[in-house]
């Protein structure tokens, strides 16, 4: 198999260096070369890797499968490099040909910014300005994906599932806000657990100060690669002002408890485990020990047993008591509740531009945090 690149016969065969990994299969070896061969051409596409930033940090490679945590200052960049020469996974159809890039915010603002083959990192700064309030995702620089930077969704995570279609992608994150966060990417999707029935949490109440919560279980695609190990149960007592801003942030950018993440950094433990063997088409727990007068929120994390985790929806409770007579009944005291259910459209829809294809999954959920005086 021969390519011409300038002019030159470029054979395809697996004694170069950069074939190794697949000489199995020409095909591929040839989709490899022919990434770096156009990669001079694919340079002009936009100017050379200009744009070094003083705020700009050095690359760092992301291993596959694995949760990176970092700080960031605002109006800073941190980039990331990911290569996946797994021939295991690129031999896949394409129904299972895929990678999850996830971006969660344990408190502030992050954004997104993808760019596959092509070593250049994508320019946050082309399309986002903090001191002037400008913000255009039509003309970010040496960007094929990117996270909704329009403030609607400031404080959200963003996650997405692309094809695998690249051996290399480069990564920015910017934060409009000092914040922290936790970056993910995975080729085995199997592995990660969906939340079940877009994450609903459904909670009612069994007597007095108990609540049952109910929820669909996690599934997986494709199936058999894993399943779910645990479930963890929060019940979270909120504060007067703990008010829900938008349905994709809970509660504000500076206090996150829409993800896993978040969770971490406002909470010490969960309320209850329920181990998945448990469990058949869905899952409940009971919760006691309910005040009156009170907000509560509930959520439920999923855990796979290749430790990937996924935060549900989750859902809010007011609770007040009152006195109720009924013919040959002692007086007794009920807990009318108001169940309010989170928007299961709780993340950011991460963007494609330049035409790129783009396979988006939705899937975080409200995290809660734990009351305190």
């Amino acid at each position: 198999v021969k390519m011409q690149r300038l002019g030159s016969p470029l054979v395809c065969c697996s004694h170069r260096p950069m074939c190794r990994p697949w000489r199995s299969s020409t095909a591929l070896c040839c989709s490899v070369l022919l990434a770096h061969a156009w990669r001079g051409r694919a340079q002009s596409y936009y100017d050379a890797c200009d744009g070094q930033y003083e705020n700009v940090e050095k690359p760092v490679q992301l291993a596959n499968g694995e949760a990176s945590v970092r700080e960031i200052k605002a109006n800073a960049t941190q980039r990331w490099t990911y290569s996946n020469f797994n021939m295991t996974s690129m031999a896949q159809n394409d129904t299972a040909r895929k990678i999850i890039i996830s971006l969660e915010p344990c408190y502030g603002i992050v954004y997104l910014f993808v760019r596959k083959n092509i070593p250049c990192h994508p320019d946050p700064y082309s399309c986002i300005d903090l001191a002037t309030g400008f913000r255009d995702a039509t003309v970010c620089r040496r960007t094929h994906f990117m996270s909704v930077i329009d403030g609607s969704k400031d404080g959200s995570p963003t996650f997405f599932q692309i094809s695998l279609s690249a051996v290399r992608y480069y990564i920015s994150v910017f934060a409009a806000t000092n914040a922290r966060y936790t970056l993910s990417m995975i080729d085995d999707v199997g592995a990660w657990p969906r939340r079940g029935n877009d994450g609903l949490v459904s909670a009612a109440v069994v007597e007095t100060s108990k609540v049952m919560l109910n929820w669909a279980v996690a599934t997986y695609f494709p199936e058999g690669i894993s399943e779910t190990k645990v479930y963890y149960v929060y019940a979270v007592r909120l504060r007067p002002e703990d008010n829900i801003t938008a349905p994709a942030v809970f509660l504000r950018p500076g206090k996150i408890l829409n993800t896993y993440c978040g969770l971490l950094n406002n909470t010490d433990r969960p309320d209850d485990t329920i181990d998945a063997q448990l469990c058949d088409s869905s899952c409940n727990t009971t919760l006691q020990g309910l005040l009156s007068g009170s907000t509560y929120a509930f959520n439920v994390v999923a855990e796979s047993a290749r430790g990937f985790r996924m935060a549900y929806s989750g859902a809010t409770l007011q609770t007040t008591w009152s006195a109720v007579d009924a013919v040959n009944v002692p007086a007794r005291r009920l807990l009318e509740t108001t169940s309010v259910p989170m928007d299961s459209t709780d993340m950011q829809v991460a963007g494609a531009v330049l035409g790129s294809v783009l396979g988006i999954v939705g899937m975080a959920g409200m995290v809660l945090l734990r009351f305190t005086t």
